[in-house]
Order: C-alpha cells, then structure tokens, then sequence
C-alpha cells in the first residue's frame, strides 16, 4: 500500500467497522472527498481483490489491499 493512499485512510474508523462496532459505515465506506482526491473504501471480508469500473468509459482500477480482512482501498 502506498504511503499516500495508507496516509488518507481514518484506521480507527476501519477497525470499527472490521469488529462490527461501527454505527455508521457508510461514513467510511464508498467514495468520499479527501481534499482534491477521491479516496474509495470498500469492506469485502474473504475477497482477495476488487476493483473500480468506471461506467462511462470501462476503466478498471485496482483497489489496494488495505487490511487483510477484506478492507481495500483506491
């Protein structure tokens, strides 16, 4: 994971969420505005990668790895 992407990412809000004590995860989860970026954060436990695709044009981006219970990041 990148020093950058590990570096916009709220941790204790991921652990949270990863014990099932958060009582707002979609404070965390999907797209949200991180200054001028677009940090996604996505919760699939078991999964061993996702990506992004973008419909208008099909692109696909990778997600990251974030946590090895399911939790990425791009």
């Amino acid at each position: 994971m990148t020093k950058k992407l590990y570096g916009l990412m709220n941790w204790p809000k991921i652990e949270e969420l990863i014990y099932s004590e958060s009582d707002n995860p979609h404070e965390l989860l999907g797209p949200h505005k991180s200054g001028r970026q677009t940090l996604v954060q996505a919760y699939f436990p078991g999964a061993e990668g996702a990506e992004l695709v973008f419909e208008g044009t099909g692109e696909t981006v990778q997600m990251e790895l974030a946590d090895e219970d399911g939790f990425f990041a791009a």
